[in-house]
């Protein structure tokens, strides 16, 4: 094939980049009014309309929510089937299992603790770390399984302590789930699991059902229908965030290898016709290298690929949103990448700890030749569920804190509440909120007030 689609960028500011590096997560109207009807009748008839947008949308007939419980005898046989069957991907799995489980161990060990001071006598103020109590997971079937997400999504939750995890998935068009997320809800220890997808899955889980339980926190990632369904149910329930097209940022410099920056961007316009692929660098020579190897690898996969790679979503993907940007200010590529906030940053710079310095907004980042994306996507132990849309400005990747909640701590004794009472009188009165000034008040006006405290 002959392409020829992309072009090299030189912008001299920012702003002559506005057109893409605004957030893409937009909700069509028609989206919104279809999820606010599904949610609507589930919070009102649960069983009898999740059962019937079960039928409508995973075409799943079933009379009773028992029915779409996956039992313990489909786990064991999807266990057994998938352990014999693919070999290869259950040592991968193995591997990726552990490594996940290992990052967030240390994570949790750094992040989670309660803690006290005692600023000074008669006071002390703290925090307390408790896990969420009932976590429900979301994980996206049918066409294409994704195991990894299976991973990132549930252990996490359970090496924070999360006592109830229910999952929701979307059957195959047989009724059943596929086995090889049966294999790793059993090697999970999950039980709790249910053959219900989309806008009816989300329903169930934040508004609970005669037959389902309602969990505190929707996870995972999915459609825009989910998407849609857990920005309307937060508040509900918490979330973990709002999902958009996937994207991934790359700074080079001369050192940089147009094969591997080639290779990433077109792995990132794989997932979708919206996800966007941008290369940032110092080096014209870098930039017209990449051009046109990604003419020539993209004609490579898709004529070695057997017709097995998505042909179309890649090319739509790379003409629509793949942008090789050049400017030989490696301080001004910084900001605009900082502008971007993506997802994905891979640093592929002669001084990548120099420059990782100057990084302030992204989700994952990637060091060097031989970290792509991809390890983090399957391997490396990082968690790939990550913030979208330029909300890595205000956001983190999933972690172990999200599946905690903090209470703070607050003692004071009488001697203390004295000392400082008239502080706390003076602020109620001026903000007009007389019986918060009563409560401080009427703990003194008998002189025997109670001082054990």
């Amino acid at each position: 094939m002959s392409y020829n689609f992309l072009k090299i960028e030189a912008p001299k500011k920012t702003e002559d980049l506005s057109s893409w590096l605004e957030g893409c997560l937009e909700i069509d109207s028609s989206v919104g009014g279809t999820v606010s009807k599904i949610l609507g009748e589930i919070k009102v008839d649960g069983n009898k309309a999740v059962l019937k947008y079960c039928k409508e949308y995973d075409g799943l007939k079933a009379g009773s929510i028992n029915e779409i419980k996956v039992s313990r005898k489909e786990l064991e046989k999807g266990y057994s089937s998938t352990s014999k069957r693919y070999p290869d991907l259950i040592e991968a799995l193995e591997v990726s299992y552990k490594n996940i489980e290992k990052y967030h161990t240390v994570q949790f060990e750094k992040e989670s603790s309660t803690w006290y001071v005692e600023p000074e006598s008669g006071k002390k103020l703290g925090q307390i770390f408790r896990p969420i109590k009932r976590v429900g997971v979301y994980i996206p079937g049918g066409r294409y399984i994704y195991p990894s997400s299976v991973l990132m999504t549930i252990i996490p939750a359970k090496v924070a302590g999360v006592e109830e995890i229910v999952v929701c998935s979307p059957p195959n068009t047989d009724g059943n789930l596929n086995n090889i997320l049966l294999y790793l809800f059993s090697k999970l220890d999950i039980d709790e699991i249910y053959k219900i997808g989309g806008v009816q899955a989300i329903g169930a889980l934040a508004y609970g059902t005669e037959s389902i339980r309602k969990v505190d926190k929707i996870v995972g990632p999915g459609n825009i229908f989910v998407t849609t369904a857990k920005k309307m149910v937060f508040g509900e329930v918490g979330i973990d965030g709002l999902a958009g097209p996937s994207e991934v940022v790359i700074l080079a410099d001369s050192t940089a290898n147009p094969d591997y920056i080639a290779a990433d961007l077109i792995s990132q316009a794989e997932h979708d016709p919206q996800s966007k692929s941008i290369l940032l660098t110092t080096c014209r020579d870098t930039a017209k290298a990449v051009i046109e190897e990604i003419y020539s690898q993209a004609d490579f996969l898709i004529k070695d690929s057997g017709g097995e790679i998505n042909a179309s979503v890649i090319l739509e993907s790379l003409k629509k949103n793949c942008r090789i940007v050049y400017n030989s200010s490696d301080s001004f590529l910084i900001d605009i990448c900082n502008t971007i906030a993506p997802e994905h940053l891979e640093i592929m710079m002669k001084d990548c700890e120099g420059v990782l310095k100057k990084i302030k907004n992204a989700g994952a980042i990637f060091l060097g030749d031989y970290t792509p994306v991809a390890v983090g996507d399957y391997i490396a132990g990082t968690n790939h569920v990550i913030p979208t849309g330029t909300s890595s400005r205000f956001s983190s990747p999933l972690g172990i804190y999200d599946f905690y909640k903090r209470s703070s701590i607050a003692y004071y004794n009488y001697d203390m509440l004295r000392k400082e009472r008239k502080y706390i009188e003076v602020l109620a009165d001026y903000e007009k909120m007389l019986a918060h000034s009563n409560s401080i008040k009427v703990r003194f006006k008998n002189k025997k007030a109670d001082k054990n405290g």
